[in-house]
């Protein structure tokens, strides 16, 4: 009934406002399609210059048109970034640690209805400036390649199956579920072939990836794929060249392979200043005529730079025209993806038929986004080390607890780049959530400075720990050591770091427990800790954000229960050194990610310890499938240990004798699964019949081909060295027959 009232009032509005809109496009009642025709054609030359021309800010209103400012760069991966409070999520690299699908959607819709509620706000008081606005340069679809890229905190990890299920996850929860409008635009960034250098050994402005096109398409475009069939109307371009051509003015990039090949309807956005680095710092064009020309002929529809002045060259634009170089016919199209999205994101239709505009800001903060912030922190905690089942603690109480270290109380370093403002009297640090297991606590940073720990004060590290019952070590990065723009040189601990671990351990009583907790996302040399006996545990958590101090304590303790079991699987290979890092300019994913590894990592890919054992049997699945054909199965997981908790279900698969380069090995399905201890659960897995396609050549595309394949199932990787207790199941397939896909396989 109320849903058949809501309809009725829907469409009584939409009869009302048909009548009074001043102009076609202002009327609910006609096709999208005919609205957004009607508006670009009664756009001025000059009215669509200064929209393509203003991604950066507010796009210019149109008074004469009833037309207001809009913004298009807003930033929502783990929450609303910008000015005004919000709920701060952990960073995308700890998400991805989750293996949860389910929990990224969750996050996402928490964050698109926060993010709306400021923007109603924002529109009502006049606010338009970078932030404000309903269009997100979310999610980053890069793929962690090199642990020393400065922006890997902002991945969702290295795998392209983990990557294109969030994908589908984030831009259904940003959008949300509404037939008619969107609740935000989700904009796929860095499109493509971005992930380091940023600034080291050069700068991402002038910075050339050669690359192939088999590694273009089988490492850097599924997720950017996922992301447009999820429904995504926006893309941001990136600011490198790809073999030799800006990003933002690659015809194959934009063109062919985006719209021709893909499909896409929506708009490019260029990256803030990438379509002026073609002339300073990449040497592409010289004028701002040819730039605005090739940017635009190649697909680029909008400029991120900033105001009506000689610095953004898409102000050239009528000048372009006038030379012949563009038409006008071309700019027209290009501004039609634009207005389509402020259409369905309700713009031009009264409030009261646009659910969404009803929101305020008593939704940002409510307990229930505060609790999810809490269980993302700690579905996001890898247990990289747990020496005879140190952890959980067997005792909440010690006499004396010591947690030093630069990490301890720094509440904007385990948050991380592109994070929501934050709330103190939300967040809470590891001193925090750490203090309440002792009597006395004593603590530093060690520390002089930031985190790059430069300077060391060994006095106060050794004092802190000298008699403690357990100590806590709290290192890693931050803004200060990676962040967009500041790749590291190396893996090492920055400056002093190491020393405090290992002061820690030579001045603390000789049976103190040690445990290290890691705030990072490019992977550090954690060969000494690892094994190193008084080190008792590692606990890798990443930037968890404003829950940390709660997580912590409630994983340490369990207190949560079955929720606070470390679940948490590494998203990415973690090196053991320097050396088995190929150089960060070297674009060829041989030797990167576990796909391609020559080598034994320290932690491999979905690696990550337990508070339980689990045990894998009764792996069944159909011995032959067609090409072409999805391959479904079932396999068994027993909780074996005490302890309720949740399981990473990760199936893999191989090539066994592929006709082209192909990864050494793939992961085709995972899935988060709750298992009570002693219970044996069944949990089917599909693999979509694409991901087993290679690259054969531009010509032919993607092929299945026929032959024989290897499948594992289990919580971790098949023929691992640093494996964890449970086992893993592997047997082999034949896929019949060969299929062509062309050059979009899904």
């Amino acid at each position: 009934m109320v849903g058949r009232m809501l309809s009725s009032l829907v469409l009584l509005c939409i009869m009302l406002f048909a009548t009074s809109a001043t102009f076609p496009f202002m009327n609910p009642s006609l096709p999208i399609d005919e609205r957004v025709n009607d508006l670009v054609g009664r756009l001025t030359l000059e009215e669509i210059q200064d929209q393509l021309a203003k991604g950066t800010g507010g796009a210019p209103a149109i008074p004469r048109l009833g037309i207001g400012e809009y913004v298009w760069w807003s930033n929502c991966g783990r929450g609303d970034v910008g000015a005004g409070n919000a709920t701060s999520f952990p960073e995308a690299i700890g998400l991805a640690a989750a293996f949860s699908p389910n929990l990224i959607y969750r996050i996402a819709s928490a964050t698109a209805i926060e993010t709306r509620a400021k923007n109603n706000y924002f529109v009502k008081t006049g606010k338009y400036a970078v932030h404000d606005g309903l269009s997100c340069f979310s999610p980053m679809m890069d793929i962690y390649r090199d642990a020393r890229w400065g922006r890997n905190e902002g991945t969702w990890g290295e795998d392209t199956t983990l990557g294109v299920a969030y994908a589908r996850a984030f831009v259904s929860g940003i959008q949300g579920n509404n037939s008619r409008y969107l609740l935000l635009s989700a904009t796929c960034k860095h499109y493509t072939v971005s992930g380091g250098p940023d600034s080291y050994p050069i700068s991402r402005m002038a910075f050339d990836a050669k690359v192939s096109m088999r590694d273009i398409q089988t490492t850097f475009l599924p997720g950017f794929k996922e992301c447009i069939n999820a429904g995504s109307d926006g893309v941001v371009c990136a600011y490198n060249k790809i073999n030799g051509v800006p990003a933002c003015a690659n015809k194959l990039i934009l063109n062919d392979i985006l719209r021709t090949d893909w499909g896409f309807k929506g708009y490019v956005i260029s990256d803030a200043g990438a379509i002026e680095g073609m002339i300073k710092n990449q040497k592409y064009y010289n004028n701002t005529v040819d730039t605005v020309a090739g940017s635009l002929n190649a697909g680029c529809n909008i400029n991120a730079a900033g105001g009506k002045t000689k610095h953004n060259a898409y102000y050239s634009m009528l000048d372009a025209i006038k030379q012949g170089k563009l038409t006008e016919s071309l700019v027209r199209d290009l501004i039609k993806p634009l207005w389509y999205t402020r259409i369905k994101l309700g713009e031009f239709d009264p409030e009261e038929m646009v659910p969404y505009k009803a929101l305020n800001l008593s939704v940002i903060q409510t307990p229930a986004h505060q609790a999810l912030s809490v269980e993302a922190a700690m579905k996001s905690f890898v247990l990289l080390k747990n020496q005879n089942n140190f952890l959980p603690l067997k005792r909440t109480t010690y006499d004396v607890v010591a947690v030093v270290g630069p990490m301890t109380n720094n509440p904007h370093a385990q948050t991380g780049n592109y994070a929501p403002t934050l709330m103190p009297e939300y967040t809470t640090t590891p001193i925090d959530g750490l203090s309440p297991l002792g009597n006395t606590v004593k603590s530093t940073p060690g520390c002089l400075g930031d985190n790059n720990c430069f300077e060391y004060n060994s006095t106060a590290v050794k004092m802190a720990v000298t008699g403690a019952d357990i100590v806590f070590v709290c290192l890693g990065l931050g803004n200060d050591v990676e962040k967009e723009g500041h790749d590291r040189r190396n893996i090492s601990f920055p400056g002093h770091q190491l020393d405090i671990l290992k002061d820690a351990v030579a001045n603390s009583p000789p049976n103190t427990p040690i445990v290290l907790i890691m705030f990072n996302a490019g992977a550090v040399d954690l060969r000494w800790p690892d094994s190193n006996d008084r080190v008792t545990s590692i606990l890798e958590v990443f930037y968890p954000s404003q829950a940390t101090g709660l997580a912590l304590y409630n994983v340490i303790t369990m207190k949560a229960g079955s929720d606070s079991v470390p679940t948490g699987r590494l998203p990415m290979t973690w090196p053991m050194s320097d050396d088995q890092i190929p150089p960060i300019t070297n674009y060829s994913m041989e030797g990167r990610t576990y796909r391609y590894l020559n080598t034994e990592p320290l932690y491999p890919f979905g690696y990550g310890l337990s508070y339980t054992t689990f045990k894998y049997s009764n792996l069944a699945f159909s011995q032959t499938i067609p090409a072409g054909s999805d391959f479904s199965g079932t396999v068994d997981v027993e909780n074996t240990g005490t302890v309720d908790a949740e399981e990473v279900v990760q199936v893999y698969f191989t090539w066994t004798l592929p006709t082209v380069t192909a990864p050494k090995r793939q992961l085709g399905n995972f899935s988060r699964v709750f298992v009570p201890s002693g219970a044996r659960i069944t949990v089917p897995f599909t693999i979509k019949a694409d991901i087993f396609a290679v690259w054969v050549d531009d010509s032919i595309g993607w092929k299945i081909g026929d032959g024989a394949y290897t499948l594992s199932a289990g919580g971790q990787q098949p023929n691992q060295k640093r494996s964890i207790s449970s086992n893993v199941l592997q047997s082999g397939f034949q896929i019949l027959g060969s299929k062509y896909l062309g050059r979009s396989r899904n």
